[in-house]
């Protein structure tokens, strides 16, 4: 599971590849909560070539909030430290629930 500890006015999220299960459940469960999340990941996160992507500036958040268990509420962002197969990963299971939510919904 991934670790979550604040230093200084930074809330560190460390994050694993097997910490993606976890993710991809809590987005599938509750798929309607985080479309437009996921297409906002799914249209930005490659211009920022995948590891510089920044969650807060787009809103988009939540679906790791939940998933991971943490709160941004004390410092207002967070810092997210994984290896960058951890970001390709993310962003292919982003594009797999957008694709699909496109084509059952679209």
């Amino acid at each position: 599971m991934a670790n979550i500890r604040i230093e200084k006015n930074d809330l560190i999220l460390e994050a694993d590849v097997e910490d993606l299960q976890v993710i991809i459940d809590e987005a599938t469960k509750n798929i309607d909560l985080y479309k437009e999340e996921i297409a906002v990941i799914y249209e930005k996160m490659p211009k920022f070539d995948y590891k510089y992507f920044c969650f807060y500036a787009y809103s988009t958040y939540r679906l790791l909030e939940n998933a991971l268990k943490f709160n941004t509420d004390e410092v207002g962002h967070f810092r997210l430290i994984a290896p960058e197969s951890f970001f390709f990963a993310f962003y292919g299971m982003i594009a797999a629930l957008h694709t699909e939510h496109n084509v059952n919904n679209g």
